[in-house]
């Protein structure tokens, strides 16, 4: 899908198809957007603009020189943005970003939210995005400031989540049963699915970063307005605050994965000591059993009517001193 937007007042006004895209609307045109762009609306912005067009291969290289580079007059930036996959899990796709003096063109095969959230914020009057200095770089800023805004949020979630799971593992009532097996396959289940969850929204946050940063050092400033610039530092510090909170619930998800093994090692010891005080605690019992259960022809106290009891006294009397010597020395 082919869509331009053009700069009306304080508002970006989106035209398509592209039958309706005149020469005069591309000349005030500040943002044309490809998603999942066929091949004839490939080659019709390639004719608008008189640059290439990436490929979705040559988007998908993971190298810095393919990521970040200068053709035609033209910077390509390409960076991960984190979108809703039809499997209802968020993933990080390639979205490239042509960036002109006069043009901002965007490249992509996912339909990341932020995208959305720009366009229609800025098609509401007073929305403080655009006026009469908005160019391309300010758009491409707008685009990222928005997507940045929406991964705060993530991360603010996450945390909360990771902070209730903190309480469910910590925080267990004295009365309450231990965890069972069922619980810790839970609990594990979803601090992993936090953990990937953090994974992809810092790869996304590195890539924006970086994006910002290529920008800054090959941009001249006397090209940028003052408060582009300081728009572009704000960024900066924004995305590499976010990445080290994303750094800090990384290694909080690690600790409580240490956490949850080591309960785990506990109760399958505890599990562990009762049966083998059970183990001891028969063992005399046993052993007095195996003793009457022989077949020898001179045992004269089976013969006696106080034989049996005497037997099964004996039997317990030996199972509970072992329980007592264990209770004595705090091992159970």
């Amino acid at each position: 899908m082919l869509t331009v937007y053009y700069r009306n007042g304080d508002l970006l006004i989106p035209v398509e198809p592209a039958t309706q895209i005149t020469d005069d609307l591309l000349q005030k045109s500040l943002w044309i957007d490809l998603v999942n762009p066929t091949a004839e609306e490939e080659s019709q912005v390639e004719k608008w603009a008189n640059i290439p067009i990436p490929t979705r291969e040559d988007m998908g290289e993971i190298e810095e020189s393919s990521r970040f580079y200068s053709e035609n007059g033209a910077q390509y930036l390409t960076a991960p943005f984190l979108h809703l996959a039809e499997d209802d899990h968020r993933i990080v796709s390639p979205v490239t970003f042509i960036l002109t003096d006069k043009l901002l063109i965007s490249v992509r095969y996912a339909q990341p939210k932020s995208f959305v959230l720009y366009v229609a914020r800025t098609a509401k009057s007073g929305n403080g995005l655009i006026n009469s200095r908005t160019n391309s770089l300010c758009v491409l800023l707008g685009i990222i400031e928005t997507n940045t805004n929406r991964l705060a949020d993530f991360i603010e979630g996450v945390s909360e989540k990771i902070d209730n799971a903190s309480h469910r593992i910590y925080r267990r009532p004295d009365n309450k049963r231990p965890m069972s097996t069922q619980n810790f396959r839970e609990i594990l289940n979803e601090i992993g699915a936090h953990g990937t969850f953090l994974s992809r929204m810092r790869e996304s946050l590195s890539g924006i970063r970086r994006l910002l940063v290529y920008i800054t050092a090959n941009s001249s400033p006397k090209t940028q307005a003052k408060d582009t610039r300081a728009w572009l530092k704000t960024l900066e510090r924004d995305t590499q605050s976010l990445e080290n909170y994303v750094d800090f619930l990384n290694n909080k998800i690690n600790f409580l994965l240490d956490t949850i093994v080591g309960l785990i090692s506990v109760e399958q010891n505890a599990i562990i000591k009762i049966f083998s005080v059970a183990a001891v605690g028969f063992m005399p019992p046993t052993l007095i059993a195996s003793i009457y259960g022989m077949n020898f022809s001179f045992m004269p106290e089976l013969s006696e009517k106080w034989g049996y009891p005497a037997a099964l006294g004996l039997m317990i009397i030996s199972a509970l001193i072992p329980l007592y010597f264990f209770r004595r020395k705090g091992w159970l």
